[in-house]
């Protein structure tokens, strides 16, 4: 192989390093901003239920 063969061989595999290492941050982001947007969910979820009184059942209990 010649010296133009060899460097282009090195450029496609440092596009494809690259292609990964940008899949692994854009996927990492994606997923961080997923479970913020759950956590943030669950949180307005826990305080609503705190607020709100509780109704256990429309029917009358007899003692």
């Amino acid at each position: 192989m010649n010296n133009y063969e060899n460097s282009k061989k090195a450029r496609r595999i440092a596009s494809i390093i690259y292609l990964l290492i940008m899949a692994v941050i854009l996927g990492g982001t994606y997923l961080s901003e997923q479970q913020k947007k759950l956590t943030e969910m669950a949180s307005k979820d826990s305080i609503q239920s705190i607020e709100t009184p509780a109704v256990f059942s429309y029917t009358q209990v007899r003692n």
